[in-house]
């Protein structure tokens, strides 16, 4: 068997297993109890596809649910990939109650496959698929007849398959029209839909109510009703709502269950003791019986699934709220005059409000839900670190704090960290029933470790409510969870008015989250004025994820430690200039995992990464550079090889996390023969905008007649005309300007500057010009930033593009300069085009600068310090390009002018190629154009090796950049 493949050894395996199975007598199998069935033939089964049944963070024991158990998850990174439910051999697995039991758990937790065998036989079903009836989600199924003759599909549950997705594959190719939704979007489309009918009707009996206080009014109701039916399908309470419902209409008396539910809830609060049952306004309110039934009964079963509130992940839950909070409601009349652009909205109008559902709203505020593996690892490596280093005292428990704690998911998971540490350290830690013990110690957690504040008030019930789910498990008072604030955590009065006896403690252990981000330009004038007294980070055009990073700082204890996720351009941006100077000064930086140019946020487009600060002297930092990849992300994700940094290589200067073979690469382009490209020196420009291209630019029809963007013909002068240059009229060695459009010129331009031409001058000048952009006045003078009416919003440099040798675009994926002609006196660089790059040293020529700036070598460099987007896409503005190395030369040295001379040489070939390339019409002269084809290549290696050779790179250094 030495040269058995693992495939090989599993089929071996399993024919032992079946053959000893159909030795047993028949009525001695059916006699078989679930547990023998269990660990005498399921598990081995399993063991021999490769999995480690003995390891319970691969195959998991799943706690009770209320109809039931679903035994095992089979888990990759942590991250289950399918349920098996076990039954004894005398078990009918024909019946639904099973299937349907498997299907809906596997549903509710968000896993695509649910398994159910007795080992004589085992079903697979597709928990995605929407059926009526569960045997049509089955996508296959064994038996001990066929576990051989059908091994491999067999495999496909075997761990290795299981880690490439191959049953997620196979699945995809069955195929099915009508997929279920995933319970977070079903869940949510159910939590919208009844926020509306309860909106709707609550607004008509009671008109003289605000929306906002409807809007409160529901979300107390929604989240009073998930409570009730969390606690129900954790079997803490009997089925109370549908009881209720039922109770009613069998006497005849469903129009009084509103006044029901407000006795059940005075009930609940005699019982809980809990904010979420106090005397709320909401109990007194109109509202029909019919509205309030249908909510009820869609809390417990939708389209043939039922929803079980128990098994339902704190991640769901978390993600629901957050697109629920995402949701505002207002007066129509407040309303009515607003801008709607960038936000879909839904209407639903009586009298004189109207629920908005602007999805856009949490995000406008810069907050994002952040990822589960991403909240797991933050708090692994802050609570679960701070844990390992000091344990748990009782008498001065760790306190964790989010200062944008949103419904709590950060929080959430810092308790269950918490509450298991101390659970294994009193003896208390086990799967089952939860006992008196369990909810002491769950209830001193909850008070004396958790605080949390939001600035939206409806976060913070969502937020309480969370974690009050987090400690229900009996009919017994629950805590008020005054730790979970209403307030704002960038104004310090926030903390000494919730928290005094913390801030007099010296601080708060741990702060963890993902703080908003959110641009100073849309603060308000007397909050960029408070932030700008109050934080050293509040520097230029800031963005306020920098403060939440200096007041976690503040409000840490010496020792304390940070854990945020939050975009990565403060290590390199200007405004992140003083935050780069706190944190190296004072060596606070413990951990950065760096995504690049990863998404992590979905729907967002948003470059982040994880910073990990220690509130003392770290002599060094690790750093962690993770790609995700297609595969859903898991603890896994984070397995990657960590780059150890001295603390003393961060600066106030823009921050390079690489390795050491990196670093002296670096070191070898920043000697003292070279010098950064604006300090050659050179002017690097930024195009110029309109404010109103659709008005300025104009279709040419011929030299006098142009069309407009309404297509309406025009007669302009040709002599105000210039044509608009793009980031696609040039590329690599490249210029190709397009001549279909000209842009309306109204400036003159001269070697000491540019002048807008005088309005009287320019109407007697160009009379027609004139005319039409008069027409378009009242537009124009719409633009957000102009100072006369016809001129650009942002005229940038139009003197220096004329004298421009060079321009490259704003983004690109690789070198993308391009040589400008002798005369651009006809051209007009747009801002969407990129810059210009003008050469102050005369002695090195035009053509060698362009080979550098064009080379492999100074486009790895750009991609190191610059910000990198998806699909390796770079940043090439000035901040970015100006650092570029340029290679002097000194010309008396005869091979450092023979060096410069050659790059020259082989640049005034690439461009002469380029320019015969770019001539041959598409479609014709395809010999000539795979000769001109290869022939660019090589000369671009040529160029390359050269650049190479200029920097003293060997060749392993060569090998780093190349790959």
């Amino acid at each position: 068997m030495k040269n058995m493949t693992d495939q090989e050894l599993a089929y071996v395996e399993i024919e032992k297993l079946v053959r000893n199975f159909k030795k047993i007598p028949a009525a001695q199998r059916k006699g078989m109890n679930e547990m023998q069935t269990r660990l005498g033939y399921i598990l081995p089964l399993f063991s021999a596809l490769g999995w480690n049944t003995s390891n319970m963070n691969e195959v998991s024991p799943e706690e009770k649910v209320s109809r039931g158990w679903v035994d095992f998850s089979f888990r990759i990174g942590g991250v289950p990939r399918f349920f098996l439910e076990t039954k004894r051999v005398d078990e009918d697995l024909n019946d639904p109650r099973w299937v349907k039991q498997a299907i809906d758990y596997a549903w509710t937790k968000s896993v695509t496959w649910a398994l159910l065998s007795d080992f004589e036989g085992l079903r697979v079903f597709n928990a995605e698929w929407q059926e009526s009836n569960p045997f049509r989600a089955q996508f296959f199924e064994f038996t001990t007849d066929t576990y051989l003759s059908d091994f491999e599909r067999l495999w496909w549950l075997s761990r290795e398959q299981t880690a490439i997705g191959r049953l997620d594959k196979e699945g995809e190719k069955f195929g099915r029209s009508r997929k279920r939704l995933p319970v977070t979007q079903e869940l949510f489309s159910d939590l919208k839909r009844w926020r509306e009918i309860l909106f709707k009707d609550l607004q008509a009996y009671n008109p003289i109510l605000s929306a906002g206080d409807i809007d409160n009014a529901v979300l107390r109701l929604l989240n009073r009703l998930i409570f009730i039916r969390t606690a129900e399908d954790r079997q803490v309470e009997s089925p109370r709502l549908r009881a209720l419902v039922r109770e009613l209409k069998d006497k005849g008396q469903i129009r009084t269950l509103s006044a029901g539910l407000s006795n059940l809830f005075r009930e609940m609060d005699g019982i809980y003791n809990s904010e979420l049952f106090a005397k709320h306004f909401s109990e007194g309110l109109d509202i029909t019986p019919a509205t309030l039934e249908e909510v009820i009964e869609g809390l417990y079963e939708k389209n043939f699934v039922r929803y079980n509130f128990n098994a339902l992940d704190a991640d769901v839950l978390g993600t629901v709220y957050e697109q629920y909070l995402g949701s505002v409601v207002a007066d129509k009349s407040e309303e009515e005059n607003k801008p709607k652009k960038g936000a879909q909205q839904d209407e639903l109008f009586s009298g004189g409000m109207t629920v908005q559902e602007r999805r856009t709203k949490r995000k406008s505020q810069g907050i994002y839900y952040t990822p589960a593996f991403v909240t797991k690892y933050i708090v692994q490596q802050t609570v679960g670190k701070y844990l390992e280093e000091n344990g748990y005292n009782p008498s001065r428990p760790p306190r964790v704090l989010d200062m944008a704690c949103g419904s709590g998911s950060f929080l959430i998971e810092a308790f269950d960290v918490i509450d298991n540490f101390v659970a294994k350290l009193r003896g208390q830690a086990r799967i089952g029933e939860v006992d008196f013990n369990d909810r002491l110690r769950q209830m001193e957690v909850l008070q004396s470790c958790i605080f949390g504040v939001d600035k939206d008030k409806q976060a913070v019930e969502v937020a309480r409510l969370n974690l009050l789910l987090r400690g229900l498990h009996s009919r017994e008072k629950l805590p008020m969870l005054e730790n979970i604030a209403n307030g704002d955590s960038l104004h310090d009065e926030t903390f000494t008015k919730f928290f005094p006896q913390v801030i007099q403690d010296e601080g708060f252990d741990i702060v963890i989250g993902n703080p908003p981000y959110v641009r100073i330009q849309t603060l308000d004038k007397s909050e960029v004025e408070y932030f700008k007294q109050n934080y050293l980070t509040a520097t230029g055009s800031y963005d306020i994820y920098v403060l939440f990073v200096e007041q976690a700082l503040r409000l840490l204890k010496p020792g304390g430690m940070m854990g945020y996720i939050l975009p990565n351009k403060f290590m390199q941006v200007d405004y992140g200039l003083e935050l780069r100077k706190l944190l190296s000064e004072n060596k606070y930086v413990k951990k950065i995992v760096d995504f690049k140019e990863s998404q992590v946020f979905e729907g967002a487009t948003t470059y982040t990464c994880l910073l990990f600060l220690k509130k003392q002297d770290n002599p060094s930092f690790e750093v962690l550079r993770v790609n995700i990849g297609e595969e859903k992300p898991t603890a896994e994700t984070f397995t990657v090889p960590e780059i150890n940094k001295a603390a003393t290589s961060l600066t106030e200067k823009a921050w390079l996390l690489s390795n050491n073979s990196t670093k002296s690469i670096f070191d070898k382009l920043s000697n003292s023969k070279t010098v950064s490209l604006l300090d050659l020196p050179s002017h690097i420009s930024r195009g110029s905008s309109s404010g109103a291209d659709d008005i300025y630019i104009l279709g040419r029809i011929d030299d006098n007649h142009f069309k407009t963007g309404d297509g309406k013909s025009v007669e302009i002068e040709p002599e105000v005309m210039r044509i608009p240059l793009y980031a696609t009229d040039f590329g690599r060695y490249l210029f190709r300007p397009k001549s279909q459009e000209r842009i309306i010129f109204p400036y003159v331009v001269g070697s000491e500057g540019y002048t807008l031409i005088a309005e009287n001058e320019f109407k007697e000048s160009y009379p027609r010009a004139y005319q039409y952009l008069v027409s378009q006045r009242e537009r124009l003078e719409k633009r957000k930033d102009y100072r006369t009416w016809y001129a650009f919003s942002a005229p940038r440099n139009l003197n220096v593009h004329v004298t421009s040798q060079v321009v490259v675009p704003l983004l690109a994926d690789k070198g993308l300069y391009a040589k400008l002609p002798k005369d651009t006196s006809n051209f007009c660089l747009m801002a969407s085009g990129g810059f210009s790059i003008s050469f102050g040293d005369e002695n090195l020529s035009p053509e060698y600068l362009l080979g550098l700036l064009n080379s492999s070598l100074l486009f790895w460099y750009l991609h190191q310090v610059s910000n990198v987007f998806r699909g390796g896409w770079i940043t090439c503005t000035k901040q970015y390009v100006g650092q570029l190395p340029i290679r002097r030369i000194n010309f008396e040295n005869l091979a450092e002018k023979y060096a410069h001379d050659e790059i020259v040489k082989l640049v005034e070939k690439m461009l002469e190629l380029q320019k015969e390339r770019q001539a041959i019409r598409p479609g014709y002269e395809f010999d000539h154009a795979r000769d001109l084809d290869h022939e660019i290549k090589r000369v671009d290696e040529e160029i390359d090796r050269r650049v190479y050779a200029l920097y003293g790179l060997t060749e392993e250094e060569i090998k780093i950049v190349e790959e």
